[in-house]
């Protein structure tokens, strides 16, 4: 009995060994961030992540380095959130993927829901942090207005989202894990768009003729909730999303259709404000952040922006 109750106990306890080996990440460290260490398997994880198994095989080094300064970035924003006593309750998890199906799937997933729980609080630490105070004053409202006063005319147009980023691979991954993952077009926007535009989820309405030609004609083609292919530009790469198009008023509607089109004016002009308030945050950040990236121990050539850090 006794020797049955030893074995027993030898057998747990290879068992619970087994357990803490596999928990335990001895994948090599690739950064640090403040002196916090960032191993290969995380960073693959989140690639995997936000690009999906198979293209993030297929990464080409460019965008593994954008996705490294942004996974870093993300990693000093966590930080402060966390300074800040921000924090993401399960029930807030469970409200987001009430509200948004495509994140159905995401909260049914440990390792995908721990990685909601991270954007959502990202997205609490800029809205109730760095958002917090950013406003726009009657006289900058009406200057702005003043200043696009052409598009306060009743021309034909349309409602698009938009994102935009700098390399061809990560618009093609994006527009890969919005039509096959299902991720919602707006959010996806706020996190990785690099365009003015990215806080409000990438919306601005456009009138016909206002878009270089190579963008009008991507957008000109799709159908109300169609995404279009990745379209190339002298700003960057990037996909549209239709929302609506736009048809022109009758007389009696104009003066109504104006006060609606000065309002999405000022909230233009607020979310350029809120874009330009998170540039600020996230320069400040790196500007006192030491970061050290190891290129040995990457796996591919880096060729970002953070090394001078």
């Amino acid at each position: 009995m006794r020797r049955t109750a030893i074995i027993c106990i030898c057998c747990l306890l290879a068992i619970l060994a087994t357990a803490c080996k596999k928990n335990h990440d001895s994948s090599p460290v690739i950064a640090t961030v403040n002196d916090e260490a960032v191993t290969r398997a995380e960073f693959e994880q989140f690639v995997a992540m936000k690009l999906g198994e198979v293209s993030s095989s297929d990464a080409a080094d460019g965008l593994r380095s954008q996705m490294l300064d942004e996974y870093l970035r993300r990693r000093l924003v966590l930080a402060e959130a966390e300074r800040a006593g921000l924090a993401v309750a399960e029930v807030e998890i469970e409200q987001a993927a009430q509200e948004n199906p495509q994140l159905r799937a995401m909260a049914a997933n440990s390792d995908s829901r721990e990685e909601m729980r991270r954007d959502l609080l990202i997205e609490k630490y800029y809205r109730q942090v760095v958002l917090r105070d950013v406003r726009a004053t009657p006289e900058e409202a009406q200057r702005y207005i003043e200043q696009n006063q052409s598009r306060l005319t009743d021309k034909p147009g349309f409602l698009v989202r938009e994102i935009r980023v700098q390399t061809r691979e990560e618009a093609a991954a994006l527009r890969r894990e919005i039509t096959e993952g299902k991720r919602d077009f707006a959010a996806m926007a706020r996190l990785h768009s690099d365009a003015p535009n990215a806080e409000a989820g990438g919306l601005s309405r456009y009138d016909e003729g206002q878009l270089p030609d190579v963008l009008e004609k991507a957008i000109q083609s799709l159908r109300p909730g169609d995404v279009s292919q990745v379209v190339e530009s002298g700003y960057g790469f990037h996909l549209f999303k239709l929302e609506q198009r736009i048809q022109p008023h009758a007389p009696e509607e104009r003066r109504a259709q104006l006060d609606d089109r000065r309002a999405q004016l000022t909230e233009e002009l607020i979310a350029q404000k809120n874009q330009q308030a998170v540039d600020l945050a996230l320069d400040h950040l790196l500007e006192k952040a030491s970061i050290k990236i190891r290129d040995l121990a990457l796996g591919f050539t880096y060729t970002g922006q953070l090394r001078h850090n």
